[in-house]
C-alpha cells in the first residue's frame, strides 16, 4: 500500500477538527491525553502535540500544561 501524501501531523489535525466540529467532545470537556492519541492514530506525541498547537492557535481547543487539553 502506497504512503499518503499528507503529513501525520495534517491527518491528525484534520481528523480532530473534524471530532470537534461534530460535537464529539463539548466546550470545556478534556480531549483523550497525548499518549492516548498518539497510540489512537498511530503516531509519535510530538505529531499529535503539534496537532493540538494548531487547533489552539485556531481557537478550538485550549492547552493548560500538565492539566490536558480542553475544547473551547
Amino acid at each position: 500500500m502506497p504512503r499518503s501524501q499528507e503529513l501525520p501531523r495534517a491527518r491528525v489535525e484534520a481528523d480532530l477538527r473534524r471530532r470537534i466540529e461534530s460535537g464529539e467532545w463539548q466546550s470545556g470537556e478534556a480531549l483523550p491525553g497525548v499518549p492516548a492519541l498518539a497510540a489512537e492514530y498511530g503516531v509519535a506525541r510530538a505529531t499529535v502535540s503539534r496537532a493540538l498547537h494548531a487547533l489552539a492557535a485556531d481557537g478550538l481547543v485550549n492547552i493548560v500544561p500538565r492539566w490536558g487539553t480542553f475544547r473551547a
